[in-house]
C-alpha cells in the first residue's frame, strides 16, 4: 500500500497521521491499518525509539513522510532516512492550509500535512522542498550563526557603552570609531565606573569568542573551492562567504541564478489580476541572517567596487529615482547572480559583464 504520512514534530512529542495515497478507494484491510496507525501515533515521543516504532508499524508498505521545516526537522529527517523512509521537508510559509488555519492543533496540522503529501504524490506541487544538509554541513552553518550572534552582541555592547557615556556626560580624550578598541577600553577603565567596567568585560569576552570562532571557521573552510570563490568577490568577508557556502553546499542544485536568488527570498512576490500587476515586496523566503549579511555585503560592494556590474546597476537605479533601499535589494539579487557565475565558471571574481554571460546568464531582471 502507498501511504502518505504527515508529521507535526515538536521537541518532545510528535503527532503523525497516515492516509491512503494509492489510486481509487482504500481497500478495507488497508483502512483498518491506517485507522490503527492514526490511533497509535496520534502523539508519540520525538526520539529515536519513537520513530523506530512508527517506522516498524508501516515497514511493509511504501511510505512517504512530510514534515514542516522547524528546528527539530533536521534531526528527525536523518532518523527517518536511516529507517528507510522517504522523507520530505516542506517550507513552512508554503503550507497555507496550516499557516492560515483557524484550527491550529498538532492533530489538525498532521492531517493537513498528510493531505499535502498525498496530493504531491499525485502530481500537485503546492510547496517547495527544503534542502537538508548533512550533519557536517549543519555544524558549519551553526558555527557561522554563532559568529553572527557574537558580533551582534558585541555591537549591542558598544551601543550600551556609548549610551552610558552620553547619559553621564563622560568625555574621552577623543572620539573613538571603535569604542571597544584596546586603547578606548584602557581609557574607559580609568573612570572606575562599575557599569563601564562590566561592559568592558563583556566586550573583551565577546572579542575572544569571536576570534576563536573565526579561527575555527577559517580552518573548517580552508580548501573549499566554493568558499574561496565567493570570498574573492569584493565586499564579501569570511563570515558571509562561509555562511553562504554552508547554505548552498552544492551549486548544482540550482539550474540558473534566478533559482538561487529565489532561495534567498530577494525576488518579488508574484501577484497579478486581469491586467493589473502590482509592485510587490520580496518573498523573504529562506534564511533571514543570510539576507541581512547580503545587504551589508552589497552596500560594501557598491561602495568599493566602482567598475562592478552590481555597482553600475545600483547607481543607475538610484539615478532613475529608485529608493536606495529598493536599489540595494536589487543589488543583492545581482550580487547573488555574480556569486552563481563565479562558482559556475570555477574562476575567481573579475569585474566584467562577460562574467555573467559566460556563466549562461546574459540578463538578470532588475
Amino acid at each position: 500500500m502507498r501511504i502518505a504520512i504527515g508529521m507535526d514534530v515538536h521537541a518532545k512529542k510528535t503527532s503523525a497521521y497516515a492516509v491512503y495515497a494509492g489510486i481509487g478507494e482504500v481497500p478495507e484491510r488497508h483502512a483498518e491499518l491506517l485507522a490503527s496507525f492514526n490511533k497509535e501515533f496520534g502523539k508519540f515521543p520525538s526520539d529515536g525509539d519513537g520513530m523506530k516504532k512508527m517506522a516498524s508499524f508501516v515497514s511493509r508498505h511504501e511510505c512517504h513522510v512530510l514534515i514542516e521545516n522547524s528546528t527539530k526537522s533536521h534531526e528527525i529527517y536523518w532518523i527517518l532516512k536511516g529507517l528507510g523512509l522517504d522523507v520530505t521537508v516542506a517550507q513552512a510559509n508554503d503550507l497555507y492550509r496550516i499557516t492560515r488555519s483557524v484550527k491550529k492543533t498538532d492533530r489538525n496540522d498532521s492531517i493537513e500535512l498528510a493531505g499535502y503529501m498525498r496530493r504531491r504524490l499525485n502530481g500537485e506541487k503546492e510547496f517547495a522542498e527544503c534542502f537538508i544538509p548533512s550533519a557536517e554541513w549543519m555544524t558549519r552553518r551553526e558555527m557561522c550563526r554563532g559568529l553572527f550572534n557574537e558580533k551582534r552582541y558585541l555591537k549591542e555592547t558598544k551601543l550600551r557603552i556609548r549610551a552610558h557615556l552620553l547619559l553621564h556626560g563622560i568625555h574621552l580624550s577623543k572620539e573613538y570609531s571603535d569604542i571597544a578598541s584596546a586603547k578606548a577600553m584602557i581609557e574607559l577603565a580609568e573612570f572606575k565606573d562599575p557599569y563601564l567596567m562590566m561592559q568592558i568585560k563583556f566586550a573583551k569576552d565577546a572579542k575572544r569568542r569571536i576570534d576563536l570562532i573565526e579561527k575555527t571557521i577559517r580552518h573548517m573552510f580552508t580548501g573549499n573551492r566554493m568558499y574561496e570563490l565567493i570570498l574573492s568577490i569584493p565586499g564579501i568577508g569570511v563570515m558571509t562567504a562561509a555562511y553562504l557556502t554552508s547554505l548552498i553546499v552544492d551549486m548544482g542544485r540550482f539550474r540558473n541564478s534566478k533559482q538561487l536568488t529565489a532561495s534567498f527570498g530577494v525576488v518579488p512576490r508574484m501577484r497579478s489580476s486581469a491586467e493589473s500587476v502590482p509592485r510587490c515586496p520580496t518573498t523573504h523566503r529562506g534564511d533571514e541572517i543570510a539576507r541581512e549579511l547580503l545587504m551589508h555585503c552589497a552596500l560594501s560592494h557598491v561602495t568599493h567596487a566602482d567598475d562592478s556590474v552590481v555597482t553600475e546597476m545600483y547607481r543607475r537605479l538610484v539615478k532613475n529615482g529608485k529608493a536606495r533601499r529598493e536599489a540595494l535589494v536589487a543589488a543583492v539579487r545581482k550580487l547573488l547572480t555574480v556569486i552563481w557565475a563565479v562558482v559556475r565558471n570555477d574562476a575567481p571574481y573579475i569585474s566584467s559583464p562577460e562574467l555573467l554571460i559566460t556563466a549562461g546568464e546574459d540578463r538578470e531582471e532588475e
